[in-house]
Formats: structure tokens, sequence, C-alpha cells
């Protein structure tokens, strides 16, 4: 006689509906083998809540329910491993306004332990259950990894239909993170490797961001968020950053204060033990005009001056400098010449998906020449 359990990347009860999802549907549950979220309703739903609440016996299951396992169990919602280390033991209320977004947060989550990739979920929905945003939904999900794991966690969500965004700073520390285009889940994925703002050491603002980090559920996955003054600190951060040569608004810098005066005088801690004092000086003073917080050898982030450069060849020039000689020429010659999946998963292989890469490589030689001219 084997017995059976619910087992699931993640799950949610969608039963109060208002979710966008068809009417009568009751629970979304993410597969453990390569797929889209499973939806259930009726018999299924049924059969795989008591699944949850305790293992069944399959010959003591009426025939329909014998089959409907089987099936739950060639869709990877269903085990008779007596232990799986996926087994569901209670199905939650979403808590994320899209609870697509929410199965994604636990996926993320779940691929990353099997990986042995330390991960800690940052900005997105957080920020508004914290406080710190009023605005509740994000477009995209957004994790950190300690410095030589991107590229693993990319590696291991390619078969769930994420591809990475390749570039030739991609592993350098020049960029801060790697996009997974969205594929069939419609949300694409940050993988940050570091962030933008800090002076540190990646590895040790790694460790310092897991510090003060917390547990928080999503659709059943347990993952870990940074504490309220941490994320503070990393709102303001994405709020004052240059963008394309552009410096932060005072509306910008009015939000980055928001944040910090929300989180309290624990957040300048923070900043301060991770070296952002430079980038957060002016909305430290608005936030807290009475404390002293930025000293006299605050120093600008290494990547400030490419992404200051007001051009795409000034902003190449500046971010080339942040490299080892070594480092310099591979990277110029991947700029130049990148290979074939950097150019298939670039911006020119996405939109010209029936090319060859020697067609490719003319458009995208000939779009670095427009840029130049410009």
């Amino acid at each position: 006689m084997s017995t059976w359990s619910a087992v699931s990347y993640g799950t949610l009860d969608i039963s109060a509906g208002g979710y966008g999802m068809p009417e009568g549907s009751e629970l979304l549950v993410t597969p453990i083998i390569p797929a889209p979220p499973r939806l259930l309703h009726g018999a299924g739903a049924d059969l795989w809540r008591r699944l949850v609440a305790q293992p069944l016996d399959f010959d003591d299951l009426s025939q329909e329910d014998q089959a409907i396992l089987i099936e739950m169990q060639d869709l990877g919602i269903a085990s008779s491993e007596p232990s799986h280390p996926y087994r569901v033991r209670g199905i939650p209320a979403p808590w994320l306004g899209s609870p697509i977004h929410e199965l994604v947060y636990a996926l993320l989550g779940s691929i990353a332990a099997e990986e042995g990739i330390d991960l800690i979920f940052i900005k997105g929905p957080t920020l508004h259950a914290q406080g710190l945003r009023d605005r509740e939904h994000s477009g995209d999900v957004d994790c950190l990894v300690r410095p030589d794991q991107g590229i693993t966690l990319a590696r291991a969500m390619q078969p769930w239909g994420w591809s990475p965004a390749l570039s030739a700073f991609t592993e350098t520390p020049v960029l801060h993170s790697l996009t997974l285009r969205a594929g069939g889940w419609g949300c694409a994925v940050d993988v940050h490797t570091w962030f933008p703002g800090f002076t540190i050491d990646a590895e040790e603002a790694f460790e310092e961001l897991a510090r003060v980090s917390e547990e928080r559920g999503f659709a059943g996955h347990v993952g870990r968020t940074p504490s309220r003054p941490a994320h503070a600190v990393l709102s303001s951060l994405h709020e004052l950053r240059p963008f394309n040569g552009r410096q932060p608004s005072d509306a910008q810098v009015d939000l980055a204060s928001r944040a910090l005066r929300v989180a309290g005088e624990e957040s300048l801690d923070f900043a301060r033990a991770t070296g952002a004092e430079f980038v957060l000086a002016e909305a430290a003073l608005r936030a807290f005009p009475n404390v002293e917080f930025v000293g006299s050898d605050a120093k600008a982030p290494a990547d400030w001056a490419w992404r200051s450069a007001t051009s795409p060849v000034g902003a190449y020039v500046e971010a080339l400098r942040l490299l080892p000689l070594r480092a310099r020429l591979r990277t110029v010659w991947r700029i130049i010449w990148p290979g074939a999946e950097q150019l298939r998963n670039g911006p020119i292989g996405v939109q010209n998906p029936a090319d060859s890469v020697p067609v490719l490589r003319l458009k995208r030689l000939a779009q670095a020449l427009h840029t130049i001219r410009e």
C-alpha cells in the first residue's frame, strides 16, 4: 500500500476570487518539474486539499481519485515519496496583489535552496508591507545573492522559462544585476549580486544584509527579506542613483528621505555599515536634520562615474576603468564580438529571434555605429 501527499514549489488558495482567474478557480500550484502553475478546481482541488491535510493511502481512494492522483504525479504536484522535501502542509491565501508574482518568489526561493544559493528578496511588495512606499505591486521580482552566485541562479531558472539578458559586462563588477526575461510566467526577475550605492566589498555587503534580514512567507515558501531599516536604505539608494546620466530629482530625494524617516535612525546605522553615506547625504539630512551622518571620509561609489556619464560611449569608457587590464581587454573584445549566447539573449537577438548569428552581428555593428555617430 503506497502513501501519497501533495508536493509543490509554492501554492495559493485563490478561491476567494478577485485575482483575474477563470471563474471557479480554487488553487494555484507550482509543480516540482519545470512547468507553469497548475490551476485546480472541482474534484482535483478537493483531492489536493485532502493530500495537504494528511497523506492518503492509494488503495483507499476511489478509482476516479486514483486516476486523478496518477495525473497529479505526472504534473509534478503529488508524490508517493513518504518524506518528500517539498511536501505541502498548508495552503495560504495570497498577500501580494498578483498571485503569479507570489508564486515566482516561492519558486525562486525553492530553486535557490536546491542549488545551495543564499538569496534575499529585496524591494517589491515587501517595501509596501513595511510602510516604506505607497505602491503595492511591482512588475518584476528582485533578489540579492552572493557575488559569485548570480549566473548559477540564472542557469537554474532557464528550464522554467527565464532567459538571462547577457552582456559583455555580465560577469564583471560593473553591472549590479542580471535580468532574467519573463518567458511564459510574465514576470521578469532581477538577480542582484551587489547594490549600487554601497562602497564596501560586495561579499561584506551581502553578509551585512543577511545579518539583519527577517523571514517572510511567499506562497508557502519561507524566504528572507531585509529588515525595515536596511530596506529603507536599499529603497533610498535605488531612488538616488543616476540613470543614463541624469541625477536624481528633488522629488526622488524626498521619496528617499521619507523612507529613511519611516524606518527611523536605525537606517542610518545600516547606511554607515555599508558605506552609503555619500549617496544618502542629502536625503538623510532632510529626514534627520539634527543627526550628524556624513563624515569627511565619505566616498562616492565606484560605479557613480559611469552612471553619471551623459553619453553611451562615455559610460562604456568609465565602466571599463573599473576593471583590471586583463578583464578590460576581454570585455572590450566581448563588446566588439559577443558570443553566440550573448547575442541571442541580448536586445538584438530578442528583437530578431529568427536571424542567424552572423546576421545578428551585422545588425549589432550597425546599431553601435549609429550610437557612436550620435
